[in-house]
C-alpha cells in the first residue's frame, strides 16, 4: 500500500475501503455531472488497486527489459486495459468515475523504486487530467503534458495553467480548439509535444491513453481518427525508443464509443508492434486549422519551445 499513499493520502484509502466494504453501491463524486455519477460498488476498491497494480507490475516488466538491452532487440511497451481510469483522481478525492490515480501512481513508484528520476506523462484524453495535473503542479522531476479539448469539464487545464514554484514551466497543457482532428493532433505532437520531451530528456514516458477524444465518442467535440491513435503511440514510441531506452508505459483513460474504443486501442497495439495502420479515415473532418496554428503558437512561445530553451 505504500506505492498508493505515496500518490494518495492514507485517509483517502481507507474512506475508499470503507465505503465499497459498508456503504456500496452508493455515488461518490460528480453528482451534478451531466456525463454521469462517479460510483463504487462492492469490488471497486479492490478493482481499483488491481489497475494501480497492472501499471506498477508494467513499470517493472519495461525497465527490467530495458535493462537487458544491451543484448540486443527493441525492448517492448507495457499496456493495461483496466479499469477505473485514474487521471480525474486527487490525493483525497474521487472524479471523473477515477478512483486512484494509476499514472501518477506510476510515476513516484519509477521514482523511488527504480531511480528513474525524471517522468514525462503525457495525456490525451479528451479531458484534461485535472488529478495528475495538480499531483505535479510544483514537482521539477515530473514533465506533465496534456492534450485536451479547450472549454470542457472538470474546466481545468487552461494553457496559463504551467506549475509552480519549482514546478514552474513542467505543466504543458494544449487545450485544444473544438472541432480539431487529425491534422491538429500531428501539429501538437510535433510543434510541443516532440521538442519538449527532447528538452526534458526523460528516463520513462508514461501516457493517460484516453480515446474520446475519437469523433465517435458521444460526449465531447474532437474529431480524432482510430488511426489517429496510431500516429501519436508510433511517435511516443519513437521519442521513448530515443530518450529513455525504450521505456514506456501506457493506461488506458476514458473512451465511451465502443467502436471507436475498440478500433483506437488496436491502432494503439499496432503501432507498437511496428505494424501500419489498418484503419483510414471514416469520416470527412473540417478542421479549424487556423485557431490550432494560433494556439499552437502561443503555447510554444509561453514554453520557450520555439529557440528550445526555457
Amino acid at each position: 500500500m505504500e506505492e498508493i499513499t505515496a500518490v494518495h493520502d492514507a485517509d483517502y484509502i481507507q474512506q475508499l475501503k470503507d465505503t465499497a466494504e459498508n456503504k456500496a453501491p452508493t455515488v461518490v463524486a460528480d453528482f451534478d455531472d451531466p456525463d454521469g455519477f462517479t460510483y463504487m460498488t462492492g469490488t471497486s476498491f479492490d478493482d481499483a488497486l488491481k489497475a494501480s497494480g497492472a501499471a506498477l507490475a508494467l513499470v517493472d516488466a519495461v525497465v527490467k527489459a530495458s535493462n537487458k538491452r544491451a543484448t540486443g532487440g527493441e525492448v517492448p511497451a507495457g499496456y493495461s486495459i483496466a479499469r477505473p481510469p485514474g487521471h480525474h483522481a486527487t490525493a483525497n478525492q474521487p472524479m471523473g468515475f477515477c478512483l486512484l490515480n494509476n499514472v501518477a501512481i506510476a510515476a513516484r513508484y519509477a521514482q523511488q523504486h527504480h531511480g528513474l528520476q525524471k517522468v514525462m506523462i503525457l495525456d490525451w484524453d479528451v479531458h484534461h487530467g485535472n488529478g495528475t495535473n495538480d499531483l505535479f503542479y510544483d514537482d521539477d522531476t515530473v514533465l506533465m503534458v496534456d492534450m485536451h479539448e479547450d472549454g470542457v469539464w472538470p474546466g481545468s487545464g487552461q494553457l496559463q495553467e504551467t506549475g509552480t514554484g519549482r514546478g514552474q514551466g513542467y505543466t504543458i497543457n494544449i487545450p485544444m480548439p473544438i472541432g480539431s482532428g487529425d491534422a491538429a493532433a500531428r501539429l501538437a505532437f510535433d510543434k510541443i509535444i516532440q521538442p519538449a520531451a527532447i528538452r526534458f530528456q526523460p528516463n520513462i514516458i508514461l501516457i493517460s491513453a484516453g480515446y474520446d477524444a475519437h469523433w465517435r465518442d458521444p460526449l465531447e467535440k474532437l474529431n480524432f481518427y482510430s488511426s489517429t491513435y496510431h500516429f501519436l503511440t508510433k511517435r511516443v514510441k519513437q521519442l521513448a525508443n530515443k530518450l529513455c531506452g525504450g521505456r514506456l508505459v501506457m493506461l488506458m483513460e476514458g473512451g465511451y464509443s465502443l467502436q471507436g474504443l475498440s478500433e483506437s486501442v488496436s491502432e494503439s497495439f499496432l503501432a507498437l508492434l511496428g505494424e501500419p495502420s489498418h484503419h483510414q479515415p471514416d469520416t470527412e473532418v473540417i478542421e479549424p486549422m487556423e485557431a490550432a496554428w494560433s494556439q499552437i503558437a502561443v503555447i510554444r512561445k509561453l514554453h520557450g519551445l520555439e529557440q528550445g530553451t526555457r
